[in-house]
């Protein structure tokens, strides 16, 4: 029987190693356990505050029981409490303004149907009266099947970014108005408010290259002040401004259509660019310049008029007979005008009049 008792201390020996083992086991993945639940605990501080810094929450969205789940900071965004609030898909949607609701709900929706990735940007009301723009991803889950069971996502408050953009198009806008207003500036004459040289240049190389494309004329006259020199030594540059500024306008008022151009061409010199007018027309419109200078009745004590009077020469461009060169037309328009002043100024001189008669 010494063999039976020995036996049973062994099996005692045994059993007792046994349980001291499998307490061990025990203890050694409790303590896993520990640094497993400590690991998590510190990857969800770590979260939650990279999500408040970046002002960033996530959801998920269960398909199957319809319950959507928010971290904290989502609730900050909405700006509701986590105790006051119950998060549901209607919860959810209800603070968004009416015109993007909509849109919303379709693309959630859609999330429900198709794995693919979304992206939208909204803008929300707060219960605190707050505009957010907001921007929602998301993510479809997938079980083995292919089914979709979840929807993760992350959601931002982008009203900071939102602002940055807009005051950026604003400034880009501010930009635009003020290049314009630089650009017309640079185009128009500072003392009469008309198109300038400058100006004049570019609308004649437009012009003349339709005229010349389409076999159409185009008339130029050329205008200048008579005995002006006189009229500022009499009676002073001031004075030489204002009389300046009151020809233009009037000069102004006479063509009607919108394509005709009336520029300052330098000095006492003005122009007046004709499109789709021959020589008739245009020696026309140059009578009628005259007339209104006349009919300002400005004294001129220097001139034998004893008014401000101007003499205008006047010459076309015909595609099919004349060179296509722009400058040709200055040019002839300024030999009618000194023809003009030849003959005794206050008049109209048409470049083919006197071309043709020598």
């Amino acid at each position: 029987m010494l063999w039976l008792a020995c036996a049973s201390v062994i099996l005692a020996f045994l059993a007792c190693g046994a349980t001291g083992f499998a307490v061990a086991v025990l203890l050694r993945r409790g303590r896993r356990l520990d640094r497993a639940e400590s690991h998590a605990t510190e990857a969800r501080h770590w979260l939650e505050l990279a999500e408040k810094i970046a002002h960033i929450g996530h959801w998920r969205y269960n398909v199957a029981s319809r319950k959507l789940v928010w971290s904290d900071e989502i609730y900050k965004i909405y700006g509701v409490s986590k105790a006051d609030f119950t998060v549901t898909l209607e919860s959810a949607l209800a603070p968004y303004l009416p015109e993007d609701r909509p849109l919303v709900a379709r693309i959630f929706r859609d999330a429900r149907k198709y794995p693919a990735p979304f992206e939208c940007t909204a803008r929300l009301v707060r219960t605190d009266g707050q505009l957010r723009h907001v921007m929602a991803r998301g993510l479809a889950q997938r079980n083995e099947t292919g089914q979709i069971t979840a929807i993760f996502g992350v959601f931002a408050d982008i009203t900071d970014q939102k602002r940055i953009e807009q005051q950026l198009k604003d400034a880009h806008a501010m930009s635009e108005i003020a290049n314009r207003a630089l650009h017309e500036m640079a185009m128009q004459d500072a003392l009469t408010g008309l198109p300038n040289r400058r100006h004049f240049d570019a609308a004649l190389a437009q012009e003349f290259k339709r005229a010349a494309r389409d076999n159409l004329e185009l008339s130029l006259i050329m205008i200048d002040l008579d005995f002006f020199k006189g009229f500022n030594d009499l009676y002073g540059h001031p004075a030489g401004d204002a009389c300046l500024r009151k020809v233009a306008e009037a000069i102004a008022g006479v063509p009607q259509r919108p394509a005709d151009l009336v520029a300052r061409y330098g000095g006492e010199e003005m122009v007046v660019l004709l499109p789709h007018t021959d020589s008739a027309g245009a020696a026309t419109v140059a009578g009628l310049l005259r007339d209104a200078v006349r009919d300002l009745q400005i004294p001129h004590a220097a001139s034998p008029a004893h008014l401000v009077t101007v003499s205008c020469g006047v010459a076309s461009f015909m595609p099919e007979r004349d060179p296509q060169v722009p400058v040709m037309l200055v040019e002839r328009a300024d030999r009618a005008l000194y023809q003009a002043k030849l003959a005794g100024r206050n008049r109209v001189v048409c470049h083919d009049d006197f071309s043709s008669s020598h």
